[in-house]
């Protein structure tokens, strides 16, 4: 019994292999076509299973491929388009230049021939492959992929894709990360098409590639889902497939300090309309041709002049239009202008025409002051017909439309008060003789009023006062002449020196609207070559000297600067070398560096020097000395700053990205300098791992923003490349390349300590950007 079931189930097993073998592994005879021309009327080829195994002669014999067998290595060589592509028996993997590929089946060697599997000799030559019936087709696609372009229009952005033949495709929209997919079938793409950095806040970037055999990918990376409409056009010989799509609006905010609203979009915002709805208490503003994605669409404002703004998005006449619905309190003029910094940004100002209340004037001090209800920028004009000086108020209203004050002074006859239009309030102040004067504002904190002060330098004032803020004149022989005016700046600290021949008094002065710092010398000449007057640097914006009055000698230094600041004053107070001394304010919103943990990555170092300069300079040492400069300015605003190196070191890829593994980094930010075998190669570009999106996407683009705005040198914008500590660190990662070292004029700057100040503080700003991003 147990004999008889052994049989049957060897039987069974019997029947099983003899149906099975054919199916996993047969040889059979087809006949091979290329675009239809017979090549071969008895081509053996070995099927396992879906697989299909051809002899790699066929690759000689039919494409014209030098085909090169190796047997003591048992391995087959193929040059095809300058590359060396390596099989070798009984693997299933191809090595093709530096990289290697995985096979559908392993290379045979029988009967004295090397069979691969077809879909490899498919995808390689690019051709697509087909068998049934014994035959065995091979087919160029009929059509090519010649160009991939974007075009930025005020209205909308355009992706043109010309093939040589009708397209035949599909788009398909995807998500995590977001993404559009546009695959067009029986198609090559022709060498050459490079991929195409936007970075509009809409598009990242557009990627292409050979997907598989006869299919072309285009991949648009976005950064959110993309609105857009398709047409397919015939142009000469070609054709087009083309995308257009909506700019989007893509953030509101508002700014009570400022009483100020921006408006942020994709592209441009040129073309909108304006109007009051009296009945509704509404000022509407409309966007045509625009699309809505913002995460917030309703906000309450409850300040004087709005109660609330509403963002909506609808359809008319087959467009879409955004519209932003202001609620308002009282009736307001809507100022509307481009923002400076950011040409796809509006900034809204509600306005209503401010009052001038009154005018007054101090003769002890010298003073006209002249308040409003709130801060205006005036603007001064001295007229030498009739010995006056104007003082305009735009957008301001004087409510008793005109006055006259009487001053009894020696030198001030009459101050008039008028509204000079519909909208500007004047006044003028009547004098005997011109005289210099400064414009400063004020506000009274008893009051609440802002006030403007006209500050007359009279003749006696530079007598009146003799203390360390009074200007003592000197005599002729005494004439002073400045020297030099220096600045030096040290991390976030700048110090100020004006230089004299000889000692002599001054008086230092602090303004206003625009914030400045004023040093007048008495008795001085202040003629000086352009050279010896220092350019601009750290918080410092401008420089001016000037003869500021010959009657008396006085010598006028100005520092304008962005923002009020504190100084000290180091100098005694006659000398000929004076010493201001201030500390750039850190802004509130940097320390939240606070708790960051932030790797610096200074690129090279020790045995590797990295690119080297027509002039001998090592990229290894320009990284270290700007890494140094930015983990200082990181720290001060209370950052937890990480090295990969403090000295001139050799530290592996994988050490760096491991350390910043290991420590849970915040960000990784790689410093390094480039370099081009054209030297005429410039500017600046940060680089991000293929296929980033996210945060390391919003890292590098302020990072790459602020630095360019420091620097100003040309700039090459969020590259992506395959770079090892890109690809294997676990946070936000990018790589900087400040400047090329092949350019010599470039190797000049990043050989000189100021230019890598302002590289290490581009590179602070954008990381400070970045954290503080609503």
């Amino acid at each position: 019994m147990l004999n008889q079931r052994r049989l049957i189930i060897l039987f069974t097993l019997l029947v099983l292999i003899c149906y099975i073998l054919p199916v996993f592994a047969s040889n059979m005879m087809f006949k091979a076509f290329i675009n239809d021309k017979l090549i071969e009327s008895n081509l053996k080829v070995k099927q396992e299973g879906e697989n299909l195994l051809v002899p790699v002669g066929i690759l000689a014999d039919g494409f014209d491929l030098k085909v090169e067998w190796k047997n003591l290595i048992k391995t087959v060589n193929i040059k095809f388009n300058d590359k060396l592509i390596k099989l070798r028996v009984g693997e299933n993997k191809a090595q093709i230049g530096d990289r290697v590929k995985r096979l559908s089946s392993q290379v045979k060697l029988e009967e004295g021939k090397v069979l691969i599997p077809v879909d490899f000799m498919s995808e390689i030559l690019g051709y697509k492959v087909s068998w049934d019936d014994n035959t065995l087709h091979f087919f160029k696609p009929s059509s090519k992929v010649k160009e991939i372009t974007y075009e930025n229009q005020k209205a909308e952005g355009i992706i043109k894709i010309k093939t040589t033949k009708q397209p035949d495709y599909e788009i398909n929209q995807l998500t995590n990360p977001d993404r559009l997919v546009i695959d067009i079938h029986n198609s090559r793409l022709v060498k050459g098409i490079e991929d195409i950095a936007i970075n509009n806040g809409l598009i990242f970037q557009i990627r292409s590639g050979q997907f598989k055999t006869g299919v072309t990918r285009i991949v648009l990376d976005l950064y959110q889902p993309l609105d857009y409409k398709e047409e397919v056009i015939k142009k000469g010989k070609n054709h087009q497939l083309i995308l257009k799509m909506n700019p989007q609006i893509t953030n509101f905010k508002y700014d009570s300090n400022k009483g100020l609203f921006s408006i942020s979009a994709t592209d441009e915002l040129t073309n909108y309309e304006t109007k009051f709805i009296k009945d509704d208490k509404k000022m509407i503003v409309k966007f045509p041709n625009m699309t809505l994605d913002v995460v917030e669409d309703e906000f309450e404002i409850n300040s004087k002049l709005v109660e609330s703004v509403n963002l909506s998005q609808f359809e008319e006449g087959g467009a879409s239009i955004v519209k932003v619905s202001f609620k308002v309190n009282k009736w307001f003029e809507l100022n509307i202008k481009k923002d400076p910094k950011d040409n796809n940004r509006l900034l809204l100002r509600p306005q209503r025409r401010v009052g001038l209340v009154s005018v007054d004037y101090d003769s002890q001090e010298g003073e006209v002051k002249i308040k409003t209800e709130q801060p205006v920028t005036s603007q001064a004009v001295p007229l030498e017909k009739g010995d006056r000086l104007v003082v305009d108020f735009p957008n301001t209203v004087f409510r008793n439309l005109s006055q006259n004050i009487s001053v009894k002074d020696d030198f001030i006859e009459e101050i008039r008060i008028a509204q000079f239009n519909k909208d500007i309030a004047r006044t003028v102040i009547d004098l005997k003789e011109l005289v210099n004067y400064e414009l400063e504002n004020r506000k009274d904190k008893k009051t609440g009023d802002y006030i403007t002060v006209v500050n007359l330098d009279l003749p006696n004032d530079l007598k009146s006062k003799p203390n360390n803020n009074t200007i003592v004149q000197e005599t002729d022989e005494e004439q002073k002449q400045l020297k030099a005016v220096d600045i030096k700046q040290q991390g976030l600290k700048t110090e100020l020196q004006v230089k004299l021949n000889n000692k002599s008094n001054y008086q230092i002065k602090k303004f206003t609207y625009p914030d400045r710092i004023v040093i007048d010398i008495p008795g001085t000449n202040a003629a000086l070559k352009p050279t010896e007057i220092a350019e601009p640097k750290g918080i410092i914006k401008d420089v001016r000297v000037s003869q500021f009055s010959r009657d008396p000698m006085t010598a006028r230094v100005v520092f304008e600067l962005p923002y009020t600041v504190d100084y000290q004053v180091s100098s005694k107070d006659k000398t000929d070398r004076i010493n201001i001394k201030f500390k750039e304010n850190v802004n509130q919103n940097d320390l939240n560096l606070t708790g960051k943990t932030i790797m610096v990555d200074a690129g090279h170092g020790g045995a590797d020097p990295g690119a080297i300069g027509p002039d001998g300079t090592m990229e290894k040492d320009v990284n270290l000395n700007i890494s140094k400069r930015l983990a200082a300015l990181l720290r001060e605003a209370g950052a937890n700053v990480k090295m990969s190196r403090k000295s001139d070191k050799y530290i592996t890829l994988w050490d760096r990205t491991n350390e910043a593994n290991k420590l849970n980094c915040d960000i990784f930010v790689s410093i390094h300098a480039n370099s081009h075998k054209r030297n005429e190669a410039s500017g600046i570009e940060t680089y991000v791992y293929p296929g980033s999106y996210g945060d390391t996407l919003v890292l590098a683009k302020k990072v790459q923003n602020t630095l360019y705005e420091k620097v100003k040198l040309p700039n090459r914008g969020v590259r992506f490349e395959n770079l090892y500590v890109l690809e294997n660190t676990n946070m936000p990662s990018i790589l900087v390349e400040v400047g090329f070292l092949s350019n010599r004029k470039e190797e000049k700057l990043l050989n000189d300590p100021e230019f890598r100040q302002k590289s290490a503080q581009g590179i602070y700003k954008g990381i400070i950007a970045f954290f503080n991003r609503k």
